[in-house]
């Protein structure tokens, strides 16, 4: 059974998923509020000041980028181009700082054996499609997911 300070703590936070917002302090006051009460004899003063703040969320999805590749370098097979399109990391996400990176995540799992210069060179984009062939992928490429198996860019997780 639920007391009214539970209730009031899952009403406040049932408000905030819908509006995207943070309630900081409405955790604490829930917590307070179910605290032991302290007796005028054990403490010479008690007072809790709880302020409730809302941190607006960004409610814009992350950009989303993508390729094509084609297997045939665009030649037509059997009467068709065949194209897959995937998701990479943006252009900006991928300045000399993210290929060190990169390459370093490579070389740490046997596919790179370059320098590490900062640099999309072929023997980077090699390491990258030996890669991804090995995890079910052939492409020189780098698709999002494999950026993200590799540590380098957050995993996406839908909120409800």
């Amino acid at each position: 059974m639920m007391n009214k300070s539970q209730t009031r703590y899952r009403q406040i936070m049932a408000r905030s998923a819908k509006s995207r917002t943070l309630q900081v302090g409405a955790l604490a006051l829930a917590l307070l509020s179910m605290a032991p009460v302290a007796s005028a004899e054990s403490v010479s003063v008690t007072r809790a000041r709880v302020d409730i703040v809302s941190i607006p969320m960004p409610t814009g999805a992350a950009r989303a980028c993508w390729a094509r590749y084609s297997t045939a370098g665009g030649q037509p097979r059997n009467g068709k181009i065949e194209e897959v399109a995937f998701r990479v990391p943006c252009p900006e996400q991928m300045g000399e700082s993210f290929i060190r990176t990169l390459q370093r995540a490579l070389h740490a799992r046997g596919f790179f054996d370059g320098d590490v210069t900062g640099r999309a060179d072929p023997q980077t984009r090699e390491a990258v499609q030996a890669f991804q062939r090995a995890n079910g992928f052939n492409s020189p490429i780098l698709t999002l997911e494999t950026a993200q198996r590799l540590g380098l860019v957050p995993i996406e997780v839908s909120r409800n």
